[in-house]
């Protein structure tokens, strides 16, 4: 297979099991788009177009006087960005609010200019667009407001017009004043002879007469360009009854939360899966301790807010151990545990404190005994729950420390309570709960296995961490070792630290027993480069 297979069939495999909260995310997204589609207030919305001509004849802005004549904005043609402003501006705006009869005030004027939207399509053409609380309203709003600027355009074009004739009028009359008083003079020049001024005079006169007819001519044409003011502006397309609301869209909003939330449930999950410090999947398992997943059971599913291992079903640790125990006959040992013709001897332990393990034991040594071969389940693990109750209130492993050495294999014996299948012998914890007694109890361990009669099989079952000797004391009992994994429980760091441990120890890990897998998990849960030990190894009968 090749790795972009796996590697995307993990992922596929990692977004199943997330699959509840990916639809959290889903129906939070349409949720929260549902909340926020139906808070919208219903709104209206309705465009009008409308095409601008030259207001004032360029040649004719020109004749004004002075530059503080030229000041009227609507009267000149302006850049189109700068006509856009215009329109949606307060102060055309509030020329809209009087004509539509809407309260003429701050407020009111605030709230239509931030619903227009003017845009510049091209050098002279516009298209307005406003919203309103109905439709009719929305159409009265935007055909009002290309109306009142032309309106408005139109009248400051005709009062520019207006204010230019009348300033070549005056021209003209000034013109005109100034040349008849100079005939007086020119007269006066002839009388006594002096034609060189009589001569200057005369060409002032043509100049002042030249510019009167010059003025009048500007005068005419203005009051002639007050007749075709507006003719090249025109609403070209008016605005009209939409038959449904711009917003809210709620059927859009909701698909977009839809979508929205897929997107971060597949993110969160992604992240989840990917961060997460716990083991999820049989190929986790693998990858931490090395060795392959010989059982697997489905159990609950570990919650963010919930760090606890359930009690599997009776049932269901029989069915597992007996598995392990059956996947383990098939396999090989260490070679050191038949080399020099001692008993098999394995310990099954778990990365945290989990009341499966113990069970999981049991079922494994129930297994070995109905094979036919002498058992003796070894439990080392003093602060954990009882997995068989009628041996509770019996002596056992603790009560051990204050006997001599001499006599303490003897004793140990003597301590041996048949089990709950034939050739099961069980070595309970003990009475002794003080301190030095749980803390020395596992340590005498290997002693009591290296004292045991020929052809005993021996299961012990402890905690990851005894004392301050770690997993030293019981691994250096045994000969091999099995992991109980509790998904979503036991960190991957941990299993792979025990793994460590034990491996340095004399232990290997044989196996993991896999609590709590995912239906969706379909990986074979064996590690990477993974080798078995020689075939002519005997195996664990």
């Amino acid at each position: 297979m090749e790795p972009g297979t796996v590697v995307w069939r993990e992922t596929a495999q990692s977004l199943l099991r997330q699959k509840w909260l990916i639809l959290g995310c889903i129906l939070l997204g349409l949720l929260g788009a549902s909340v926020f589609a139906l808070s919208q207030t219903e709104r209206w919305t309705a465009s009008s177009q409308l095409v601008i001509g030259p207001a004032v004849p360029p040649a004719l802005v020109g004749k004004l006087s002075t530059s503080a004549d030229k000041s009227g904005p609507l009267g000149m043609d302006l850049p189109a960005e700068t006509q856009a402003r215009v329109m949606a501006s307060p102060t055309l705006l509030k020329a809209v609010v009087k004509a539509l009869g809407m309260p003429d005030n701050d407020q009111t004027i605030q709230d239509l200019a931030a619903v227009t939207r003017v845009k510049a399509v091209t050098d002279n053409a516009y298209l307005v667009t406003t919203d309103g609380p109905t439709a009719q309203k929305a159409v009265d709003r935007a055909n009002a407001i290309s109306a009142i600027y032309l309106a408005q355009r139109n009248a400051e074009a005709k009062s520019l017009l207006t204010n230019l004739a009348e300033q070549a009028q005056a021209r003209s009359k000034t013109a005109t004043t100034q040349s008849r008083s100079l005939v007086s003079q020119i007269d006066e020049a002839v009388g006594r002879g002096d034609n060189q001024t009589a001569a200057a005079l005369r060409d002032q006169r043509v100049g002042l007469a030249t510019e009167a007819r010059q003025a009048a001519d500007d005068a005419a044409a203005m009051l002639k360009a007050l007749s075709t003011v507006g003719s090249g502006s025109q609403l070209v397309t008016p605005a009209t009854t939409d038959t449904a609301s711009s917003s809210p869209m709620v059927a859009r909003d909701i698909l977009v939360g839809g979508i929205l939330g897929l997107v971060l449930g597949f993110g969160l999950a992604l992240l989840r899966s990917h961060l997460t410090p716990y083991i999820l999947t049989r190929d986790q398992a693998a990858r931490a301790s090395s060795a392959p997943v010989i059982a697997a059971s489905e159990g609950y599913r570990r919650r963010v807010w919930q760090r606890s291992a359930p009690e599997l079903p009776q049932y269901e640790i029989t069915a597992l151990g007996a598995e392990a125990s059956g996947a383990l006959a098939r396999r090989e040992l260490n070679p050191r545990a038949f080399a020099a013709g001692s008993p098999g001897a394995l310990l099954v332990v778990s990365a945290s404190p989990t009341p499966n393990s113990a069970g999981i034991a049991l079922a494994m040594a129930e297994a070995n005994a109905r094979d036919g071969r002498e058992t003796l389940l070894v439990l080392a693990d003093i602060e954990g729950t009882p997995v068989l109750p009628h041996l509770t209130g019996h002596e056992g492993l603790t009560d051990l420390v204050n006997e001599p050495a001499a006599t303490r294999a003897i004793r140990a014996r003597k301590l041996f309570r048949p089990g709950t299948v034939a050739d099961l012998y069980v070595l309970p914890p003990g009475l002794n709960h003080e301190e030095t007694a749980e803390a020395v109890g596992p340590s005498l361990v290997p002693g009591i296995v290296a004292d045991l009669p020929p052809g005993y099989s021996v299961v012990v079952h402890g905690p990851a961490s005894v004392g301050r000797h770690g997993i030293t004391p019981l691994a250096a009992a045994v000969d091999a070792s099995v992991l109980v994994v509790q998904v979503g429980l036991d960190k991957e760091m941990d299993v792979a630290r025990l793994t460590g441990a034990l491996q340095f120890a004399g232990a290997p890990v044989l196996g993991v027993v896999l609590i709590g897998t995912s239906a969706q998990d379909e990986t074979l849960g064996i590690p990477l480069n993974y080798k078995p030990l020689d075939a002519g190894t005997p195996t664990m009968r």
